[in-house]
């Protein structure tokens, strides 16, 4: 039997040229990730032996009061990760980085702390690309840079999905400012 996790991610909403051109970056450098998640910022890194009902209550629960907010990807960064060997390519945030970190810290505040990996968080970012080849991932994201990114969304929902072996299935859409 495949193991189940959950997690919560925020899929930004985007113009339709910047929403394009990440998915270009990510289908070039990120295949097939790419088209199992729309890119997004991971809030919840997946977890495993929760019930999906349970888990859902509590991330709507965490999410109530929470209204949109706006944010501007403006760095383009390199970033090896240890665990995996591999190094990622990610677009960060100069607006809205701390309120996507107060979320996820909101997120992780009730039943969910225990799921809380040890350790600094990572900072938040939308993932365009993974490889080994660190020199090719630094100028790549330096080429990036050097075009004057500046690509604006809005923070204004947050999913929770599904991953089952290589199955990925959106569970629910939990829209933000809304009433607890």
């Amino acid at each position: 039997m495949l193991a189940e996790t959950l997690l919560a991610l925020a899929c930004p909403e985007f113009g339709l040229a910047d929403y394009e051109q990440i998915q270009l970056w990510r289908r070039e450098h990120d295949a097939p990730r790419a088209d199992q998640f729309l890119p997004h910022f991971t809030l919840v890194r997946p977890v495993g032996g929760w019930k999906q009902g349970a888990f859902i209550r509590e991330i709507q629960a965490r999410l109530a009061g929470q209204e949109p907010f706006e944010i501007v990807l403006s760095r383009a960064v390199s970033q090896p990760d240890a665990q995996s060997g591999a190094v990622m390519d990610w677009l960060v945030p100069s607006i809205g980085r701390e309120a996507l970190s107060a979320l996820q810290d909101q997120l992780y505040a009730g039943a969910l702390a225990p799921e809380r990996q040890a350790g600094p968080a990572a900072m938040p970012h939308i993932t365009i690309g993974r490889g080994t080849d660190v020199a090719a991932s630094q100028a790549r994201m330096a080429a990036l840079e050097e075009t004057g990114l500046s690509i604006r969304c809005l923070a204004s929902a947050v999913q929770i999905v599904r991953i089952k072996g290589e199955r990925v299935k959106l569970l629910e859409r939990i829209p933000l400012g809304r009433e607890a």
